[in-house]
């Protein structure tokens, strides 16, 4: 008998310490991949609310560059492997030295569309636009770079965003796409 309730004892503290590991890897994947909160009714997943206001510099003329991502609860919800998740939008706002806006627009998944897989499109989420200090100083405009990306992985696709000195925006995807290849891949097989 006495055996018997060490043994249990014993697979009790067992699955005690795994629901224990299984809880810190849920926390660290949600501190690296910026997770803000988990409705626990319904399991829904948002990412942090992100705010970077910063001085730019492009062909010797400073601007000041707001970038404010939110999760969008009007942005349909993306199922994925890692489960469900509010999509988010990205305000960008660029403003002349003098106080005048050169360019102002929120963001969302639906702005890349075009160029993105149909079923990637429907399980990824806008994850991040972040300022190309590389790219402005060589192209002589202002560029940034954003990912649209399956949520709470490495796997994204990523994309360029030009905003001429009169205000005026181009995308394209980047031209590296090792990534796309791979996710196009994974795609086709799911």
């Amino acid at each position: 008998m006495k055996q018997i309730c060490i043994m249990i004892a014993l697979v009790v503290g067992f699955m005690t310490s795994c629901k224990e590991d299984k809880k810190k890897a849920q926390e660290e994947a949600k501190r690296m991949f910026q997770i803000e909160s988990v409705d626990e009714n319904t399991g829904l997943q948002r990412m942090q609310v992100s705010k970077v206001n910063q001085d730019i510099t492009c062909k010797g003329k400073k601007f000041q560059l707001l970038v404010e991502r939110t999760p969008d609860e009007n942005l349909p919800h993306v199922k994925s492997n890692m489960g469900l998740f509010v999509d988010n939008c990205i305000k960008v706002k660029i403003t002349r030295e003098n106080g005048t806006t050169l360019f102002e627009k929120t963001f969302t998944k639906k702005d890349f569309s075009a160029q993105l897989p149909v079923k990637y499109l429907s399980r990824s989420v806008l994850e991040g636009l972040v300022f190309d200090d590389v790219r402005t100083a060589e192209n002589k405009e202002i560029t940034l770079a954003a990912s649209v990306s399956y949520p709470m992985t490495d796997l994204y696709i990523p994309f360029i965003l030009v905003v001429s000195q009169d205000g005026k925006l181009s995308i394209s995807k980047d031209e590296d796409m090792g990534e796309m290849t791979f996710l196009e891949e994974t795609d086709d097989k799911k």
